[in-house]
């Protein structure tokens, strides 16, 4: 069956193209632990995406959103900085990606290919230090 959510539904992190439900139990572990630390709402704009939704709407060639590892998600009244913070706390995403978005989101995942660490201002793709400091 697999890893039941906490705090969060399928619907939540499914396709906002096809409806698909295709996160990994890693990613709804992460994210659980994320909202647990954190004691308050984590809203989630994107997680999984199909093909056909990531490329009308991806920034980069290698998205790990199709993957089902990844989640753009916010927590209102906390800043970039603040959601960075939080993020680097859980194991999985400390290790894996977080990425910043001057919108005031961040993109967590749990990719195992290493750790990556960048920030998105309007298109262009920079060192996550230029928004938060790490």
């Amino acid at each position: 069956m697999g890893y039941v959510m906490q705090h969060f539904t399928e619907p939540e992190l499914a396709c906002k193209h096809c409806g698909l439900a295709g996160c990994t139990d890693e990613l709804k572990i992460a994210l659980d632990q994320l909202r647990e630390l954190l004691n308050q709402p984590v809203m989630v704009h994107d997680a999984y995406r199909c093909t056909v939704h990531n490329a009308a709407v991806s920034l980069v060639a290698k998205s790990q959103h199709p993957e089902g590892t990844a989640a753009d998600v916010s927590v209102p009244g906390l800043t970039l900085q603040e959601m960075y913070d939080a993020a680097k706390h859980i194991d999985a995403f400390a290790v894996g990606g977080i990425g910043v978005y001057e919108q005031n989101y961040i993109h967590v995942d749990v990719r195992t290919s290493g750790k990556a660490r960048w920030a998105f201002v309007g298109n262009r793709e920079m060192a996550a230090s230029e928004l938060v400091t790490e």
